[in-house]
């Protein structure tokens, strides 16, 4: 028996979503988990009723009763009562055609397309607009978060459960669920409120929280993150308790007190703000007294990034960090520089773009890491290029700068250069072949307020022309690999450059500094970044490139080796008391790269001497790479006739899953020449669709500039051995940075150093 009935329309909404963060950062890398939505919580099927009204309730069932007088309406068997998208099914129901009250004893099952509901009784007060269901199971669909509730009530505003649990693991004995007198939750608000809630970790309650609030939907809300508990030999017990602000949809902030018990508390702040027309972040770290060393010194870190664009053509770029003292990162660490930096870089620029004109205002300086000479800053560097096509195809630059230096620590030291450079080239490029003519002029003129102990001029100015002429053959074939077709490639070329001798003694060394020889380095133009210094020049550079390409045009080799001769051995020296080289060739250049298979990559390059036949520099690097969290790389480096001690060094990086649940990452690196290791850290992860929990731990070289001077090799070096345990409830918050991202931020992060063309 099946029958309809009209009568005024009741609605009933859960507005409820599972809590997947707990103010929960911006996530940086996506884990690799896909936890399953557990079952549903009942699989009635249910058939929609067709051609229902709109405000309209429509009423399957075995059997009808309808009262005329009391406008009663009762239902029995296979009770199924459909209003819009929401549905009940039940053994028995009443319904009051004159008020619209529902009320329906027995096991009732409501499901609203959003959340399903397993209760003992169901009852509906249309004038309050509120559901009642005591004895409930509640899930939700799309996220699966689940839980129980004495009694569970509903509205439009709110949904609100008394006598509670709430959990978004999967399985039907959770590894956690929050307890508490009562939940309730707005999904307009996007956060739900608990009071005196008990965190229960497998069965156990772990604490009690008179009122907690957190995010019952994927957006970012105001909250404590969970803490990391460490303990190192420099800094002690430590443990660091985040507290994130959502301050707008752009904006948001993390202060983060950091306790160590060797050396005091430390705060840490982060604001973030994007916009449409860039972005900001600024991170300050401040130590008001540092218990470990004698005067108690405050020690501090503050960091700022800032972007902007103003229309097409003009954008602005500030970035810059700055710290108390050499040592800061060596002792606390920082996610804006590496242990093993020896600088820091900081700049602010203004940049202007048309199609033929760049110009650019900067203001940059260095601050280099231990007892050196201070660099100078450039306050401020304004440069333009101009590039125009002339007849015949002749390209026409012209390259301007003006720069003011003054050091850091001397503020008299200052010295002020012009440089003018113009420029004609014409490049002819074919398929077979390609090359490049250029002749330059550069006039640079230095009013220098120095310190004329270096012999330093006046007013000093230096004029060179440059003649540079490059030429490239393109040659290709295909061959067959073990029944496989390829694409070989072979690019010789040859450069001749052509720089006079100026003497450049008179002028100070601002901002030059020597290149590296690497297989592209042999064609440049200059050997040294910066204008102190523009080296002479009478040489031919020979070099050849080959590479293998398969059917979907992916590189899978290449072999690239080139060498300098000298016409004429350059006598330009960065500093006047530089040796002048003999040898009439440079160093040969060797650079190959392999793509073994699609998860197989080696990478080697080397500069070797063939006169005391030795090699000056190498680096090879082995790595299989399955994706972003299975890899292994073993490295190999040496470094030769260096000012300090010669380098050479193994290394090997590792990142696995053992099991879905199981991932271990581990970093080593050891010191050939010192017999010793330099760095080493494992981690271990264990990860389900509840919680997670990573135990790290750590030994490395205690850089620390201060105690030697600048000179870390003075003295047998410290070692500093930590551990760190980090406990993740997910659901209620997590942290979705990979086991790669915590190698990274080691003294010899990990680097991807292939670059082979896809």
């Amino acid at each position: 028996m099946q029958k309809k009935i009209q009568a005024s329309m009741w609605t009933v909404m859960l507005i409820f979503s599972s809590s997947v963060a707990y103010a929960e950062q911006s996530p940086r890398i996506p884990t690799p988990e896909v936890c399953p939505l557990p079952s549903p919580l009942f699989q009635h099927q249910y058939q929609p009723i067709e051609n229902l009204a709109d405000g309209a309730i429509g009423v399957r069932a075995d059997r009808a009763d309808i009262d005329s007088i009391s406008q009663l309406a009762s239902y029995f068997g296979n009770v199924e009562v459909q209003v819009g998208e929401q549905q009940l099914h039940t053994e028995q129901a009443q319904i009051n055609q004159l008020t619209g009250n529902i009320n329906a004893s027995g096991a009732t099952l409501f499901n609203n397309g959003y959340v399903q509901v397993s209760s003992e009784n169901f009852r509906l007060n249309s004038g309050e607009n509120r559901a009642f269901l005591s004895g409930a199971q509640y899930q939700l669909v799309t996220t699966g978060a689940h839980g129980k509730a004495d009694l569970l009530s509903l509205s439009p505003e709110q949904v609100l459960l008394e006598g509670s649990t709430f959990t978004t693991c999967p399985s039907d004995n959770p590894a956690w669920q929050l307890s508490a007198q009562q939940i309730s939750l707005s999904e307009d608000e996007e956060w739900g409120e608990a009071w005196h809630a008990k965190f229960e970790l497998f069965g156990v309650p772990v604490f009690y929280m008179p009122y907690i609030n957190f995010p019952v939907t994927d957006a970012r809300k105001t909250g404590f993150l969970f803490p990391t508990f460490g303990s190192s030999q420099k800094n002690g017990f430590e443990v660091e308790i985040p507290y994130y602000i959502n301050i707008a949809p752009n904006m948001d902030m993390t202060v983060a007190p950091r306790y160590m018990a060797e050396r005091g508390a430390q705060l840490q702040v982060e604001f973030r703000m994007l916009h449409n027309s860039g972005y900001g972040q600024y991170n300050v770290a401040y130590l008001a007294d540092d218990k470990s060393i004698a005067d108690s010194s405050s020690r501090y870190l503050w960091r700022i990034e800032q972007a902007h664009y103003w229309g097409d053509r003009w954008r602005g770029y500030v970035n810059g960090t700055f710290i108390s003292d050499d040592d800061y990162l060596n002792d606390f660490g920082s996610d804006f520089a590496g242990r093993a930096d020896s600088q820091l870089y900081r700049h602010a620029q203004l940049d202007y773009h048309t199609e033929q004109w760049q110009v650019s205002m900067r203001v940059e300086d260095f601050e280099l890491l231990g007892s050196y000479r201070s660099p100078y800053r450039t306050v401020p560097q304004i440069k333009s290029y101009y590039s125009a096509t002339a007849p015949f195809d002749v390209n026409f630059t012209l390259f301007s700068e003006l720069s003011h230096f003054q050091n850091q620590d001397f503020s008299s030291d200052t010295a002020t250069r012009i440089h003018i450079e113009p420029q004609l080239s014409y490049h002819l490029e074919q398929p077979g072949y390609d090359w490049l003519a250029e002749l330059s002029y550069a006039y640079t003129y230095y009013n220098q307020d120095a310190d004329l102990a270096l012999s330093h001029e006046k007013n000093p100015s230096r004029s060179l022309p440059t003649f540079r002429w490059r030429g490239r053959v393109n040659l290709e074939r295909e061959v067959t690999i073990q029944n496989e077709q390829y694409t070989h490639t072979l690019q010789p070329q040859i450069q001749y450059l052509y720089i006079p001798y100026r003497n450049q003694s008179g002028i100070g060394i601002y901002d030059a500094t020597l290149m590296q020889d690497d297989y592209q380095g042999l064609f440049r133009a200059r050997r040294f970044t910066g204008l102190d210094r523009i080296a002479d020049a009478n040489q031919v550079t020979i070099g050849a490139s080959t590479s293998l390409f398969d059917q979907q045009a992916r590189e899978m080799a290449r072999v690239s080796f080139g060498q300098i001769y000298y016409f004429e051995n350059s006598r330009t020296q960065l500093f006047n008391t530089d040796e002048i080289p003999s040898e009439n060739r440079s160093d040969l250049a060797l650079e190959s790269r392999f793509r073994i298979s699609d998860n197989m990559y080696f990478n080697n390059s080397i500069q070797y001497n063939l006169e005391d036949k030795s090699t000056r520099k190498s680096q090879t690097t082995f790595e299989y790479r399955l994706d972003e969290f299975n890899l292994v790389q073993l490295s190999h480096r040496t470094a030769t006739n260096l000012l300090e001690n010669d380098v050479e060094q193994v290394g090997m990086l590792g990142v696995v899953e053992l099991s879905p649940q199981w991932q271990l990452a581990t970093n080593w690196y050891y010191d050939l020449q010192n017999s010793r290791t330099n760095d080493a850290f494992i981690a271990l992860q264990y990860s389900d669709c509840c919680w997670a929990m990573r135990i790290s731990g750590y030994r490395r070289i205690n850089r620390n500039l201060e105690l030697y001077g600048g000179v870390p090799n003075v003295a047998a070096p410290e070692f500093d051995n930590g551990i760190s345990i980090q406990f993740i409830i997910k659901g209620l918050g997590r942290d979705n940075r990979s086991l790669l991202d915590m190698i990274e931020q080691s003294l010899f992060g990990y680097r991807h150093p292939f670059h082979l063309s896809n």
